[in-house]
């Protein structure tokens, strides 16, 4: 197709003369239609350049207002009226209306002939999306090959940029930056994605409540975006979302930059996301490759397997990890994660792994997520991966960590394990909002815990201790924090901004209700292994 400004701007009309509606000259063309009746409008499907004399129209300035509307909201291209026979010029009535709806309204002499006109632009139609369906085959052929010579995500978006002229930047499913490539200046909207390496999650939001993402995900084909002034989208664009065996795996975005987007921008980009969508596929399967292995190495070293420690050390050094040297072996687990969604979790790391080049093995085991990486960075690789996944918000609050201390030798991976799956247990049941949870920190809570539930069940004390607890919460926890702070009175107030006075009260109710004796430290001792018993174990 052509658009009206190109149209005015060729031989075909070059009588034609544009009196209102200049906003909408990129307004495309598919074709002409000669206008006979007055009630053309409903007659048309859009994408038209009517042409008519005014003797065809509604014969009320009303009607013909509504008239030159009813077409613009149809998205018929544009008006050509003839003027000198019926009319000498095109009255203020219709050019404040095409003005109005931004609908390119252009007189031409009464002279023209319209069967000649309609001939040679639909003729100039013809010529040109004919080009454009060459240079979409040209443009297919072009990122076609790029994948046989074994080009990855970052050359597409360079080599489609160049090919359309415009700012390309290929995303994750999430919304977070994979390629980019720039070709002119950038807006707001990119340079956060640049900055923060994510789209603006003001930008997804306001997709999804104004209904551009549902479209994509229902249709699965590209969507025109205007700006978004208010949520920093102040350049045009083209979405269109990558899909893998029919599910969105990432997107792909055109960008106007210092020029409108076209009809081959739009085909551009559908051949793009197809190619992204090979990529990503030949990367999902050389990636489940890998985690092939790498679950295979990290079974074989939780699960013990030391007449080959020395093959196991060789293997975790293939991917930088040297088991000679201290270690912390990560449990990362989603505690409502739904089936299936285990395998999007390790994507989600071992992809961040991969961008940040860590020096770690990344698996699965046991349906949870774990990495294996040098003692030294574990506390920035645990930061790092709790700060990727709270972009997420479907994973916010749910994803927390247990670390192992740290070990040295293949034959410490399975205690190290160990370690992290129990600080994964007592953190949840103990400090749930907390979302790292160090083994080395839990201290006499481990030792507790390896004692089991049944030490509970023989505990004398814990008969009063629940009925302390089921009469009042407040004593409760008041309790716990007296035997916390070793019986100290001021720290007890302290910790708990009351007065001192207050404690006394409680601590008097506390003795009534359990029948304890808390001047007593031998029971002060069995009181606190008891309370924290029951903490772990209910």
């Amino acid at each position: 197709m052509l658009s009206v400004a190109e149209l005015l701007n060729s031989d075909v009309l070059a009588q034609g003369r544009i009196v209102a509606g200049h906003a909408g000259l990129n307004r495309q063309v598919a074709w002409v239609h000669n206008a006979g009746v007055p009630d053309a409008p409903q007659w048309l499907n859009g994408g038209e350049l009517v042409l008519t004399t005014y003797i065809n129209m509604p014969s009320g300035i009303e009607e013909q207002r509504d008239y030159i509307r009813q077409m613009a909201e149809k998205n018929v291209a544009g008006l050509v009226l003839t003027v000198g026979r019926y009319i000498e010029a095109i009255p203020h009535h219709l050019i404040d209306a095409a003005n109005e709806y931004a609908f390119p309204l252009i007189e031409i002499p009464y002279t023209a002939r319209f069967v000649d006109i309609a001939k040679r632009i639909n003729e100039r139609i013809s010529q040109a999306n004919a080009q454009i369906v060459e240079r979409a085959l040209s443009i297919q052929q072009r990122l076609t090959q790029i994948v046989l010579d074994g080009g990855d995500l970052p050359s597409l978006a360079e080599q489609l940029a160049h090919m359309v002229g415009h700012s390309i930047s290929i995303e994750n499913e999430r919304f977070e930056a994979i390629a980019t490539f720039n070709i002119a200046a950038v807006d707001e909207a990119r340079r956060y994605t640049q900055q923060h390496g994510h789209t603006d999650p003001r930008l997804v939001e306001a997709l999804e409540q104004r209904g551009y993402l549902p479209r994509l995900r229902a249709t699965r084909r590209p969507v025109h975006l205007p700006p978004m002034p208010d949520v920093g989208l102040e350049m045009e664009r083209i979405l269109a979302p990558i899909v893998v065996h029919g599910a969105i795996y990432g997107w792909m975005w055109i960008i106007a930059d210092d020029h409108a987007l076209s009809q081959i921008d739009q085909m551009a980009i559908e051949s793009g996301a197809t190619i992204a969508a090979m990529m990503m596929l030949y990367q999902e399967s050389a990636q489940n490759a890998e985690a092939s292995l790498k679950g295979n190495l990290l079974s074989r070293l939780i699960e013990g397997d030391e007449p080959r420690d020395a093959v196991l050390v060789d293997q975790s050094l293939r991917y930088g990890v040297d088991l000679r040297a201290p270690f912390v072996l990560m449990l990362v687990d989603d505690l409502r994660a739904a089936v299936g969604q285990a395998l999007q979790l390790y994507r989600a790391i071992n992809q961040l792994a991969t961008l940040s080049a860590w020096q770690a093995v990344v698996g699965q085991y046991a349906g949870q997520v774990v990495v294996l990486c040098e003692a030294a960075a574990a506390d920035g690789v645990a930061a790092r991966i709790l700060e990727r996944l709270a972009l997420d918000r479907s994973r916010e609050g749910d994803v927390r960590i247990g670390l192992s201390c740290a070990q040295q030798g293949a034959a410490q991976v399975k205690l190290a394990y160990r370690q992290a799956h129990d600080a994964l247990t007592i953190g949840a049941r103990l400090t749930p909002d907390q979302r790292a949870i160090r083994f080395d920190e839990l201290g006499y809570w481990h030792t507790l815990y390896m004692a089991g539930p049944q030490s509970l069940a023989m505990s004398a004390d814990a008969p009063a201790l629940r009925r302390l607890r089921d009469e009042s919460l407040e004593l409760f926890h008041t309790l716990e924090a007296y035997l916390d702070c070793g019986a100290n009175g001021v720290g007890t107030a302290e910790a708990l901004h009351i007065h001192r006075s207050t404690l006394n009260y409680r601590l008097a109710q506390i003795e009534r209700i359990g029948g304890f004796k808390l001047q007593d430290a031998h029971q002060r001792i069995n009181l606190l292994v008891a309370l924290k018993l029951l903490r772990l174990f209910g």
